[in-house]
């Protein structure tokens, strides 16, 4: 395996064979002045998977740029470990996942499916173009994606196993990639290894820290996150860790979030945390959907609404009550005195009712 091939996928397992072979130890990259730009850079590489969801491209010309960006993925995970920080991992794996996915699309057929093979993928060529892969891992995969394009019930099955294009490909690799390298996190490190890293530690914690605090549980405005159903709060905490949240998860929080009084600017705030997220974007489908721009502001769905797409995550026991059939209810519900709850709550479901009929089917 060549080294520019290992500096863009550091995660194959030549990686480890090739470092020991050119005699690089622990103790030299943790501690030698001559490493010190490889640890700069995997500091830089953590950051740019925790602020950017991806790791960037730099000019590799040169076999010393090459080995750089090799060893900084080495001193990126040192660092992560260092912080054993949970959703610093999941940033951290996601966008490693998605960058490689993203190189991975350039790649030839043959080289996508050795990268599935050696993640555990069932994946064979079927022509130059195409492969197939067992349903069993399709579905673990996919699982993520909730776009009506990515479920089984919708793709060729073929004595059970799911055709899919290269990028098609690419892109389960991304949630195998993702998945492997979490599981692989956090690596054991020592006192020594801590202290070394010191300022890059306190570097990153300070940026996590400053990230999870958008997303504390406490009023914001006038909003209250603390009265929010399960189905929004799994959908902020996926958003909070990085994870990739469906058309409809996006646009039943936006609508949401808008109703209750949290601001266009705000709600921009809570989607940056999103892998894929453009501002310019997210600010136009925001203000559209908001009525800023459209002339029209659009209710979240309906609780069988948010059920039918699998973004009802975790009813309590409020969700189950028959009259209980709006997001907006259950927040409402939970905002009023225990006293008045159940005559509030009929009120209140009465009240959504009528503004669904009205408004809400534009956003389905």
């Amino acid at each position: 395996m060549n080294l520019r091939t290992l500096a863009r996928y550091p995660l194959l397992p030549e990686t480890s064979a090739y470092l020991k072979g050119i005699g690089i130890s622990l103790d030299s990259l943790v501690n030698h002045a001559a490493y010190e730009q490889v640890r700069h850079a995997g500091r830089r590489r953590v950051m740019e998977a925790l602020v950017d969801g991806h790791i960037n491209e730099y000019s590799m010309v040169s076999e010393a740029d090459l080995l750089v960006e090799l060893l900084s993925y080495v001193v990126a995970r040192i660092i992560v470990s260092c912080t054993a920080d949970e959703h610093l991992i999941q940033r951290y794996a996601l966008a490693e996942a998605i960058t490689t996915q993203k190189r991975l699309e350039s790649e030839k057929l043959d080289f996508v499916i050795e990268m599935a093979v050696l993640m555990g993928m069932d994946a064979v060529a079927i022509n130059a173009t195409e492969t197939s892969i067992h349903f069993t891992d399709y579905l673990r995969h996919s699982s993520d994606m909730r776009s009506e394009e990515w479920k089984l019930n919708n793709q060729e099955l073929d004595r059970g196993r799911v055709p899919v294009s290269k990028d098609r490909l690419a892109r389960l690799l991304q949630h195998a990639i993702k998945d492997s390298i979490e599981a692989e996190l956090p690596l054991p490190v020592n006192d020594d290894i801590i202290a070394a890293f010191k300022n890059s530690i306190d570097l990153v914690i300070e940026e996590v820290a400053r990230r999870k605090a958008r997303f504390e549980e406490e009023s914001y405005g006038r909003v209250s996150f603390l009265r929010l159903p399960p189905c929004m709060k799994k959908l902020l905490d996926m958003m909070k860790k990085g994870q990739n949240v469906p058309h409809v998860g996006r646009f039943a929080l936006t609508s949401f979030l808008h109703i209750i009084g949290m601001t266009n600017d705000d709600i921009v705030t809570v989607f940056s945390s999103s892998p894929d997220f453009k501002e310019q974007l997210a600010r136009y489908q925001i203000d559209h959907i908001t009525g800023k721009t459209s002339g029209v502001e659009y209710l979240p769905p309906e609780c069988s609404t948010m059920r039918t797409h699998g973004v009802c995550f975790d009813p309590d026991s409020l969700c189950k009550k028959k009259w209980l059939n709006h997001p907006l209810t259950y927040y409402r519900v939970k905002g009023k005195k225990p006293r008045n709850k159940s005559k509030a709550g009929e009120k209140a479901v009465n009240k959504e009712s009528g503004q669904e009929n009205s408004t809400s089917s534009g956003g389905q």
